[in-house]
């Protein structure tokens, strides 16, 4: 599992004084570089090659400036060519503030096709699918 510390700036607030709905999936993106790099250990966008096919975000409890949040990115579901990266964000009081899940696709952008994971990708992943304790299941 990755452990990604941040504390909320003020810009990441709205009007209504709390975190963004939007700024949630900006805070799930960042958690996930270091498993951008078993992809593409440089990150350099000109050799990338994988895409997010899919995303979303369950908002369970509101976070506020100045707050420190932990992120937390797992491994769920290992497919050929996709993987699922389950995420969670806790605050600084353990509470749940929000789940989230994305699928990650290896992907060849030069054929604008799905590419199979390498079994070297493969067992690096497995390294990371363990969740942490009493973190809360996706909504329905």
């Amino acid at each position: 599992m990755y452990r990604n510390e941040l504390s909320v700036r003020f810009n990441d607030c709205d009007a209504l004084g709390h975190v963004n709905n939007a700024t949630y999936l900006t805070f799930f993106e960042e958690a996930r570089k270091e498993l951008f790099r078993l992809f593409n250990p440089s990150l350099d966008v000109h050799s990338w090659n994988m895409i997010i096919a899919s995303t979303r975000c369950d908002y369970l409890r509101e976070a506020v400036y100045a707050e420190n949040l932990t992120v937390l990115t797992w491994i769920g579901r290992l497919g050929s060519s996709s993987v699922d990266v389950e995420q969670a964000i806790q605050n600084e009081r353990g509470e749940w503030v929000a789940r989230g899940k994305a699928v990650l696709l290896g992907y060849d952008f030069g054929t604008k096709k799905a590419v199979k994971m390498s079994d070297e990708i493969r067992a690096k992943l497995l390294e990371h699918n363990e969740a942490p304790e009493g973190v809360p299941a996706l909504r329905e």
